[in-house]
């Protein structure tokens, strides 16, 4: 991981563009803040830079971030190019494989895993005849930092009484709004990849070409229509807000039927 402040917040943003957001430019301080300690694994610390908080550290890189100060708390706007890396799930039907998913996530427990090179397969450490290196399972504190990220960077219009509830306690899923359960599993997918493409890289492994898998009885859509059924999901998804900032061509307002 980087340790140049600056490559940390652009990873960061990078991070926030994978998840999807149109928005992924525009972020609170604090969620900038959450987004760089998951990325150095929790070791981030302002002081490492000169800066005895957050938002001192952020602001004494003005070059690369600007700031809206009209919200509590400050909103950090990428400035410049974008981050080159595109979204990690170009097709709403993908999922990750089981097996992985597993591995990343099934923390519940003191059962580890280990990546089998020659299957291809991460498999429990208490299987017959399992070997290869240890998994990056995360830990709860983790998880628990990846759902405050996520409930961070909820719009306050889209806010209710079980949002703080959920990123406290251990709470499903389903506990949540159907928009925000849907933008939460996008979100935790994303994290989840990026975990393990990171991990494959330290190991010095090529990922396998399968990571991520098709859903059962989806079948891969023309790009034309991949990009049409992320659009409609996406618009479904937007806060008023967002929808507002929507550009739709005269052309296509015009092919409308009254």
């Amino acid at each position: 991981m980087p340790s140049d402040p600056r490559e940390l917040i652009r990873a960061a943003f990078a991070k926030a563009q994978e998840s999807g957001r149109p928005d992924w430019q525009r972020m609170t301080v604090a969620v900038l803040k959450n987004r760089i300690l998951d990325l150095t694994e929790g070791t981030f610390r302002e002081s490492d830079y000169g800066a005895s908080t957050f938002q001192e550290f952020a602001r004494n890189h003005g070059d690369i971030l600007a700031f809206d100060d009209t919200r509590t708390p400050p909103v950090a706007i990428l400035k410049g190019p974008s981050p080159e890396s595109g979204p990690l799930f170009p097709l709403v039907q993908a999922r990750i494989r089981s097996d992985l998913w597993r591995a990343v996530l099934d923390f519940s427990n003191d059962e580890k895993y280990v990546w089998d090179p020659v299957e291809q397969v991460a498999r429990r450490a208490s299987s017959a005849g399992a070997s290869g290196p240890d998994m990056p399972t995360i830990t709860a504190e983790q998880f628990n930092r990846w759902k405050k990220a996520f409930a961070d960077g909820v719009e306050e219009v889209e806010r209710d009484e079980r949002l703080p509830e959920w990123t406290e306690q251990r709470r499903p899923a389903s506990f949540l709004t159907p928009r925000l359960r849907h933008r939460w599993n996008g979100y935790l997918k994303t994290e989840v990849q990026s975990h393990l493409l990171d991990w494959f890289t330290r190991q010095g492994m090529h990922p396998p070409s399968n990571v991520l898998e098709m859903r059962d009885g989806c079948a891969k859509l023309p790009p034309s229509e991949e990009l049409r059924k992320r659009l409609i999901v996406s618009v479904r998804t937007m806060t008023a807000e967002e929808l507002a900032r929507v550009q739709i061509p005269a052309s296509v307002l015009l092919r409308l039927k009254p």
